[in-house]
């Protein structure tokens, strides 16, 4: 007698569902582990964001203060030593035509 082959058994077929049902769980956890870090690394980022908007919108306010003409005037006139002129040092050129 020759011998037949084995077909497969009830309890393989069960430890192969149960092999194939862990493998697409660890799957599914390790899926969500990723989107999860990615998630707060985005949110990280946002909040850094309008952090640095914020700064931007401070430090913007700030150079227009500080270009003032009643801001500059007295640097100038110290560095520079520039003054406004009277009206006896000012020449106005007429147009030519």
């Amino acid at each position: 007698m020759a011998k037949r082959g084995v077909g497969l058994r009830g309890r393989t077929i069960i430890g192969l569902l149960l092999a194939g049902f862990v493998v697409i769980t660890l799957a599914i956890v390790w899926r969500r582990t990723i989107g999860i870090a990615e998630s707060r690394s985005v949110r990280d980022l946002d909040a850094q964001k309008v952090q640095l908007e914020g700064e931007r919108a401070r430090l913007e306010g700030e150079i227009r203060d500080l270009s003032t003409r009643q801001h500059l005037g007295p640097v100038v006139e110290k560095r520079l030593g520039m003054h406004v002129p009277t009206d006896k040092q000012v020449i106005i050129l007429p147009r030519s035509p």
